[in-house]
């Protein structure tokens, strides 16, 4: 938001704690003399002073904004193209209230350096067709393009400042420092969207993909012994970095190019169930992940110091399955159950990304249901006519969320539990607002559950009101349906068929349906059932769509794994699917499997758990490239930055690692 002429701002409190400051939006002063420096300040709601990353123990102010490429939040056409373009625009005579020693005076002459630049030489004339100033005034539209540097394998960061020297009643001295960074695979879905595809891989191509060949292996069992050290999150990958995340609770740093560890972090989880998170990466240098006990770690990537640790639940039930999401100077982090059983209570947590302090955090069911009935939410027993109020269990938040920083949005699914009914928001896909978490809309795509079937006819649920056919029986069910989204949702602007684009949330079910909305208000767009949804007494266990989806030129890759009882015959568990209506463009059978696909220069990656191996087709035609091989089987997905894949293996107490493919 721009400040207006008459001086009115809003702020935003980036962290309040340990004596952080209060920081006006849009307003980054430049670092002149606090008593001259409204004379002139940078106009810039997008960014944020960034760097060295906020430390809680020893909180200083950010010196410069980094940026990954493409990031939306920061560069401001949003593509991956090998530049970041940031917001400069500059207010003169501002009276901020950040500023609370500075009295602004008429601005008479802003001189700006290193006007050679044309973006530069731009906001020279734009600030000088405001003066003089003796009021505020702003500059509109004014940007900075950084692109990045080529090297032999890739791009490099770049850097531009921004020096400006403005004259009033005193000379207010600012600079600005803009660094664009290669975007790598950041994060477990390559970027806030989710799509697992990257469009700068360039060397990789479906006419070499076949010659891919060994470059490194970070074998865990031989470097830690014992049986839990299986890599089934993707790595992640920036600035020459491998952040690796293994069940033997332990992240890795690891050098891409040779495969040596840099550091080691313990997050202190591998006596329980270790982490299955993927790092997340930030562009001012921290690393998040959150493991098996339901706590999240920031770390500086540098060096893996520890900046903050929260704990965001009960370690005995609670658990992080998915990777954290960052946008807006938050931390989105969903919890679920360890192994559902016992079934936790869903939900998703917001914190501020500089302490760990939870901002809000939203419920998927509610504290209290009648058993006799799901729908009637109750607090003592007196409210369920005859049934008893039990704790409402499930709606566990297993992966990803996807956000959209613009807009302050975040998009999110829920699944349920084998052993409990399916109630509240279980079973949903999701929009809320990213700074409240209240809900915008959401979509539920199997209807709620009770505890009890009809015998007769165990397809029928039953509570005190209904009667069974042929005079059977309300009896208890053995297990539960288990339905909903193990994967997270994709951000996608699709082919609508009729020559133009349409903005869907996609998902994949446990149910056997890939499901596209509307991002606007979360109607079915369409829904392409790859199986017929089980019926009880079936069910879905780990379900047909398990994996992550990848999206690019208009069609979802997914690698599918079964129900239960297995339908025969078996879908071809490796499918691509289009935008338009969910069809099946190609397939090809890989044996069932838990792995993310992933994405780039036209090839495709997936894993499966029926041979020790990584699945590499073309994209477009389903043609199988070839099988790389891995010293055990996987269910992690691969990472493709500047012609290398970078893939984790082991699972069920395999031996466990990361393995790197490159071009011969």
């Amino acid at each position: 938001m721009r400040a207006t002429r008459t001086g009115a701002l809003i702020y935003l409190t980036t962290a309040l704690v340990l004596g952080s400051p209060l920081v006006a939006r849009g307003m980054l002063p430049g670092g002149g003399n606090p008593t001259l420096d409204c004379f002139a300040e940078f106009e810039a709601p997008r960014l944020r002073l960034s760097y060295p990353p906020f430390d809680p123990a020893r909180p200083k102010a950010g010196r410069e904004v980094r940026c990954f490429d493409g990031d939306p939040a920061c560069d401001l056409d949003g593509a991956v193209n090998h530049s970041c373009q940031f917001d400069v625009d500059v207010c003169l005579f501002n009276a901020d209230p950040a500023l609370p020693t500075c009295s602004p005076t008429t601005v008479t002459e802003v001189k700006v350096a290193g006007t050679l630049d044309p973006d530069l030489m731009a906001l020279s004339n734009a600030i000088a067709a405001l003066l003089p100033a003796s009021s505020n005034v702003c500059t509109s539209g004014r940007t900075l393009a950084v692109p990045l540097k080529p090297t032999l394998h890739g791009y490099r960061g770049a850097a531009k400042s921004v020096r400006l020297n403005a004259k009033a009643s005193g000379t207010d001295l600012d600079s600005l420092k803009l660094v664009c960074l290669p975007r790598g695979w950041t994060s477990h879905g390559y970027d806030e969207r989710n799509r697992r595809a990257t469009p700068s891989e360039s060397a990789i191509t479906p006419a070499n993909a076949s010659t891919l060949t060994e470059k490194w292996t970070l074998d865990l069992q031989a470097r830690e012994g014992g049986a839990a050290n299986g890599v089934t999150s993707t790595p992640t990958v920036a600035d020459g970095t491998v952040y690796v995340t293994s069940w033997n609770g332990k992240v890795y740093a690891v050098d891409a190019r040779s495969g040596r560890v840099r550091w080691t972090y313990d997050t202190g989880t591998g006596g329980g169930q270790g982490v299955q998170s993927s790092a997340t990466l930030t562009a001012d240098g921290r690393v998040l992940v959150g493991d098996s006990a339901a706590a999240l770690h920031c770390l500086e990537a540098k060096n893996g110091k520890r900046l903050w640790r929260s704990t965001l639940g009960d370690a005995a039930v609670d658990h992080i399955w998915g990777s954290p999401s960052v946008a807006n100077g938050r931390v989105y982090m969903g919890i679920a159950s360890h192994n559902d059983n016992p079934c936790t209570q869903g939900r998703v947590v917001a914190l501020d990304l500089d302490t760990g302090v939870t901002l809000w955090t939203r419920k998927m069911v509610p504290d209290r249901i009648c058993d006799n009935d799901t729908s009637v939410t109750c607090t003592v027993d007196a409210e369920c006519g005859g049934g008893s109020c039990v704790p409402a269990r499930g709606a566990g938040v297993t992966a990803t969320v996807a956000v959209d920083p613009l807009d302050d949005a975040i998009y999110l699914n829920t699944v349920g539990c084998y052993t409990f009914p399916s109630v509240g928001d279980s079973d949903s896909i999701m929009k809320l607002d990213g700074a409240s978490g209240s809900a915008q809309w959401i979509r539920r795509v199997q209807p709620p559950e009770q505890f009890k079937v009809c015998d007769t006819d165990p397809s029928i649920e039953c509570t005190p009101s209904t009667v069974c056919p042929s005079a059977g029986s309300c009896t208890p069910k053995a297990f539960y349906h288990d339905f909903g989204f193990l994967n997270g949702p994709l951000l996608v602007d699709a082919d609508d068929g009729l020559g133009g684009t349409r903005a869907l949330v996609v998902s994949g079910s446990k149910d056997g349906s890939l499901y596209a909305l509307d991002r606007a208000d979360g109607s079915i767009v369409w829904q392409r059932a790859v199986l017929p949804t089980p019926v009880t007494p079936a069910f879905a266990g780990f379900g047909l769509f398990d994996g992550a989806i990848a999206f690019a030129d208009d069609r979802f890759h997914a690698a599918l794994y079964e129900f239960i009882p297995q339908t025969v015959p078996e879908p071809p568990h490796r499918q691509a699917f289009s935008a338009v209506d969910g069809s099946t463009v190609w397939s090809d059978d890989i044996g069932a499997g838990w792995g993310s696909v992933s994405l780039g220069g036209g090839v495709s990656y997936a894993g499966t758990l029926a041979a020790a191996g990584l699945y590499v087709h073309d994209a477009a035609t389903g043609a199988r490239l070839a099988t790389l091989d891995l010293p055990s089987v996987t269910s992690s997905g691969a990472s493709i930055v500047d012609g290398t894949v970078y893939v984790g293996y082991g699972i069920f107490g395999a031996p466990g690692g990361v393995r790197a493919f490159t071009l011969p």
